[in-house]
């Protein structure tokens, strides 16, 4: 499944929750480093417009965050967002 489609399976109703905890994992990560620079751009251009919550601001958080921390991203969605099928779904699309 392509991570766009990953994106449209987080309920609405706690996307900004989900932000929140996307965003805190992302910018606390010790691996920043790895996160190419045109998607710390349009991640950030996308919170400057509060557009986050939506299907490709989702898509992209979640690709950063399972780019820099896989098995945090996973855990975070699977036990403290109780996104288990997003969990899963993400861990698939992203295996390489």
């Amino acid at each position: 499944m392509e991570l766009a489609n990953v994106a449209k399976k987080v309920p609405a109703s706690i996307r900004e929750v989900v932000v929140e905890k996307l965003m805190d994992l992302i910018l606390n990560s010790k691996n920043a480093g790895n996160m190419p620079s045109g998607l710390a751009k349009t991640i950030l251009y996308y919170w400057q417009r509060d557009v986050l919550t939506t299907d490709v601001g989702m898509e992209r958080l979640l690709e950063a965050a399972v780019l820099l921390e896989p098995e945090t991203t996973i855990t975070t969605l699977n036990n403290e967002l109780g996104l288990q099928e997003v969990a899963i779904l993400l861990k698939e699309a992203t295996i390489q």
